[in-house]
């Protein structure tokens, strides 16, 4: 019996220590999970950038697992680095960047402590630059495959028609675009 005993205590404190000493964090539903069923491989999503202080386009492009993303745009000179996210709403008529809320989150992670982007998996879904790397002015441009986006609407990590925001190294919002199917001519 006092063998069985020291054994329960002994196997409940190595776990206890294992979990202390894990530094990833990650959601309240786990990691995210690889897109792999967006509807139209090759389907273009695009949001256009035309304000004072951002101009071109961020493009999705729907992939066997994920998005495929190309950014292109013009930044200011200062005020960087730049981060970027796919927010929960669209930009409305206003062009309100705030209004877009916060950060697309599927797997409710939250913010803090900042992504870690040797492992995107623990990230929230929309914090891109935190997973790809940030952008500096005056022009940036970038490309990267993520996983963890869809295009397909049953999937939680759902981009169409949610805003994605550019914001300063303060934190503030600079601009604002909605991301919107591209139309065929």
């Amino acid at each position: 019996m006092k063998t069985f005993s020291l054994l329960s205590i002994l196997g409940a404190a190595t776990l206890a220590a294992a979990q202390a000493s894990n530094t990833t964090v990650t959601g309240k539903l786990g990691d995210a999970r690889p897109v792999k069923n967006n509807p139209v491989i090759g389907e273009v999503w695009v949001a256009n950038f035309d304000s004072e202080t951002v101009k071109g386009t961020v493009t999705g492009v729907a992939a066997k697992i994920g998005i495929d993303w190309a950014i292109n745009v013009t930044l200011p000179a200062e005020k960087g680095p730049f981060k970027y996210h796919v927010h929960l709403r669209a930009v409305p008529e206003s062009g309100n960047c705030t209004e877009t809320l916060g950060h697309l989150d599927s797997y409710v992670r939250g913010d803090s402590p900042p992504c870690d982007a040797s492992k995107p998996a623990t990230c929230e879904v929309g914090d891109l630059s935190g997973k790809y790397g940030l952008v500096n002015g005056p022009t940036a441009q970038k490309e990267f495959n993520d996983q963890y986006t869809a295009t397909n609407v049953i999937q939680l990590g759902y981009v169409g028609n949610r805003g994605i925001v550019f914001h300063d190294a303060s934190g503030a919002r600079i601009a604002c675009a909605t991301l919107k199917k591209a139309t065929t001519p």
